[in-house]
């Protein structure tokens, strides 16, 4: 699991929610991240809002996960930044219909739906928890 986000309260709650789902959350800050650890992610968790390196965009790193087709791809924002939701909606449309887009509210009301405790696909193998 990888999350990108710059708050660290919701990404804790985040990466406690992949840790009791028996995967390991990884956070990245930049597109050379996402790219070394994607190989082993099935979920891509990323905050609209999130405080970007210079010259990247949320657009980008949106862009970015979705080069990468077994990642689910979780973008997120406050419930106000309504553009940045609409946006990233029709960009995740486009991509196919298991993506999804979530307030903050609305991600943390339906986590362990999407992280369900004990999940990993792989739990028992020698890979356990790098999903």
């Amino acid at each position: 699991m990888i999350l990108f986000t710059s708050d660290l309260l919701f990404g804790s709650k985040i990466l406690g929610a992949a840790k009791h789902a028996g995967l390991r959350g990884q956070g990245v800050r930049n597109r050379g991240a996402l790219a070394q650890h994607a190989p082993l992610a099935t979920h891509y968790f990323l905050d609209l809002e999130a405080d970007l390196a210079e010259g990247e965009s949320a657009e980008e790193l949106l862009d970015a996960a979705l080069g990468h087709p077994h990642l689910c791809v979780y973008a997120f924002a406050g419930h106000l930044q309504a553009d940045k939701l609409r946006a990233a909606q029709a960009r995740l449309a486009a991509a196919g219909g298991r993506h999804q887009v979530h307030s903050r509210g609305s991600l943390n009301a339906r986590l362990v739906e999407i992280l369900p405790p004990n999940a990993a696909p792989d739990a028992g193998s020698s890979n356990a928890g790098t999903r």
